[in-house]
């Protein structure tokens, strides 16, 4: 029963990703491209999590999980760091 609304969830995630990648490709400033970025980290957080929990080995995944959002947030830290010294154009705000 669990495994199935897992699989669910992973599925449900993973077209959200999608969605998302589009609008990284696609987006019409630079700020929604870096927010594109910031939610698709999330989304691979989600589906590591969830794959661990149909893979019965939750231990592991989570401290992958773990070290993925701690790089995550370091890199998005540097990035808007870098958006934010190097200024925007009128029509990314």
């Amino acid at each position: 029963m669990m495994d199935k609304f897992f699989l669910c969830f992973l599925i449900g995630i993973l077209l959200l990703t999608m969605l998302m990648l589009f609008r990284l490709f696609f987006g019409t400033g630079i700020f929604d491209r870096f927010i594109g970025i910031l939610v698709i980290a999330t989304n691979v957080i989600l589906i590591l999590i969830a794959v661990g929990f149909v893979d019965a080995r939750r231990a592991m995944y989570v401290d992958v999980a773990i070290s993925y959002g701690i790089l995550g947030f370091i890199s998005s830290v540097i990035l808007a760091k870098f958006i934010g010294q190097r200024g925007g154009k009128e029509d990314d705000r």
